[in-house]
C-alpha cells in the first residue's frame, strides 16, 4: 500500500499553531507545511523529525506535489508515486523518499518560525513581517536554468 500522508514534527506543534491561529499567516495546516518545505528548501534546513501529526497527500493540490516531486528528484529520490485513491496498482515511494520532504519541512519551520518569532504575537505584524520575507526572497537572484537543465524530459 503506497503510503497517502506527510508526518509533521510531533515538536513543532506549537510553531503550527502560531502561525495559523494566532498569526493568522497560513489557512491551513497544508499551507504552513508548504511554505515550510519551501523555506526549509530554499535555505538548506533539514532536521531529522519525531512522530507528530501527518497531512494526507490527498489534500496537496497538484502544483504542491510538483512541488515536492520537483525538490524529491532534485534530491535525487524521486521515484513515481501515485495520490490516486481509487487505483490497487499505486507505486509505492520509499519512505525516506518523503523524509527528506518532511525534513525540509520540519527544518524551514523551525528557520521561518524564528525569522519571525518577535512578530508572532499581533497578526499584523506578524503578516507585514511574513511579506517583508517573502519580498526577500523574490529579489534573490535563481539561476532557473541550471534548475531547468536537471530536470528529466520524459
Amino acid at each position: 500500500m503506497a503510503k497517502r500522508s506527510l508526518r509533521r514534527d510531533g515538536t513543532q506543534d506549537h510553531m503550527y499553531m502560531t502561525l495559523k491561529e494566532d498569526a493568522q499567516l497560513f489557512d491551513t495546516y497544508k499551507d504552513t507545511f508548504m511554505a515550510a518545505l519551501l523555506f526549509g528548501y530554499s535555505n538548506e534546513r533539514r532536521k531529522k523529525i519525531k512522530a507528530g501529526s501527518e497531512i494526507p497527500l490527498s489534500v496537496f493540490s497538484e502544483q504542491d506535489l510538483q512541488l515536492i516531486k520537483l525538490i524529491m528528484h532534485l534530491e535525487n529520490a524521486f521515484e513515481n508515486f501515485s495520490v490516486d485513491h481509487d487505483s490497487e496498482d499505486d507505486a509505492e515511494a520509499p519512505l525516506e523518499n518523503f523524509d527528506i520532504i518532511e525534513e525540509y519541512a520540519a527544518g524551514g519551520l523551525d528557520a521561518l518560525y524564528h525569522e519571525l518569532e518577535v512578530f508572532l504575537t499581533d497578526s499584523e505584524s506578524a503578516q507585514n513581517a511574513y511579506l517583508d520575507l517573502m519580498l526577500k526572497y523574490e529579489q534573490k537572484e535563481f539561476n532557473t536554468e541550471d534548475l531547468i537543465n536537471e530536470l528529466p524530459f520524459n
